[in-house]
C-alpha cells in the first residue's frame, strides 16, 4: 500500500473509531493497490457494496469512447449487470431476458471486432 493511501485509510479510521465512540458504526476497507479507501457504514450489505462498485464500471463504460476496442464488450456486460443487480430480489421480466439476450448479441459482435483488431 503506498504511502499516502495509508496516511489516508489511518486518518479515516480514526474519524470512523471517533464515529463508534457516539454509537455510529461503519467500517473501512482499503484496496491498496488501486489506492482507494472506503467507508461502509451498517446498513451496507453485500448487494448494496455491489451497486457501488459497479456504478464505478458502469461510469467508465459511459464515458469510455465508443471507438475504443472493448468499449462494447464492458458497456452492455455492465449493463446486464446493472440490470441484474436491479432484479435481484424479484424476476427477471421476458423483456428483461430479451434485452439480455440482445445485450449478449452485441458482446458477441464487439469480441469478433477487438479479434479482428488484434488479428491486424
Amino acid at each position: 500500500m503506498a504511502e499516502s493511501t495509508d496516511r489516508v485509510a489511518q486518518k479515516v479510521r480514526e474519524a470512523v473509531d471517533a464515529l463508534a465512540a457516539e454509537g455510529v458504526m461503519a467500517r473501512v476497507g482499503v484496496d491498496g493497490d488501486a489506492g482507494i479507501v472506503k467507508v461502509y457504514t451498517e446498513k451496507s450489505d453485500a448487494l448494496k457494496k455491489a451497486s457501488s462498485g459497479l456504478a464505478e464500471v458502469l461510469e467508465l463504460a459511459y464515458t469510455t469512447a465508443e471507438h475504443h476496442p472493448y468499449w462494447g464488450m464492458l458497456y452492455h456486460a455492465t449493463e446486464i449487470s446493472r440490470m441484474l443487480l436491479e432484479k435481484w430480489d424479484s424476476d427477471l421480466t421476458e423483456d428483461n431476458l430479451l434485452e439480455i439476450a440482445w445485450r449478449c448479441d452485441e458482446i458477441r459482435v464487439a469480441k469478433e471486432r477487438a479479434g479482428e483488431r488484434h488479428a491486424d
